[in-house]
């Protein structure tokens, strides 16, 4: 038997970011391995040095992770005692540890390393213009989200 000539995953978007995205993903716990790090709590982090203070509900809209999964990056990255929380009336604000700032240079030359690798692969231009391209699609369809009276908060 003949393999189609036309595969619709081929047309997919959803099959398509998806697939890229697990394989972007290997590329970025490779980096990050050293670390004893996931690429996600080393996002977490580079926002919280940025911000120190930062409360979870700004960290769940950057992110765009739902509350729940923001929760349980914290947790996790308190008992490696790399955040620390602080309570400011009702709030809860996240800060950086002496632990997590000590690892600031390592994280930010990971991320740099994983950039590295993925430009080499796809081509500098290519990669830039790839992840603008997708930030502008994300954008579009959070807005459509966020305006469906029918559909809750995803963020």
């Amino acid at each position: 038997m003949d393999a189609p000539r036309h595969n619709f995953l081929e047309t997919c978007l959803f099959f398509n970011t998806n697939a890229f995205s697990r394989q972007l993903l290997k590329l970025a716990e490779a980096e990050f391995k050293p670390l004893k790090l996931s690429p996600a709590h080393a996002s977490l982090l580079l926002l919280v040095f940025e911000t120190p203070g930062v409360g979870p509900k700004e960290l769940s809209r950057l992110l765009c992770l739902t509350p729940s999964t923001i929760t349980r990056f914290i947790d996790s990255l308190a008992k490696k005692k790399l955040v620390a929380r602080k309570s400011k009336g009702k709030s809860v604000l996240i800060f950086p540890t002496k632990k997590s700032l000590d690892m600031q240079a390592a994280i930010a030359m990971a991320y740099k390393k994983l950039y590295l690798r993925y430009s080499q692969i796809l081509g500098a231009t290519s990669a830039m213009d790839l992840s603008h391209r997708i930030s502008k699609a994300n954008g579009k369809l959070m807005e459509n989200f966020n305006n469906r009276e029918d559909n809750e908060t995803l963020f």
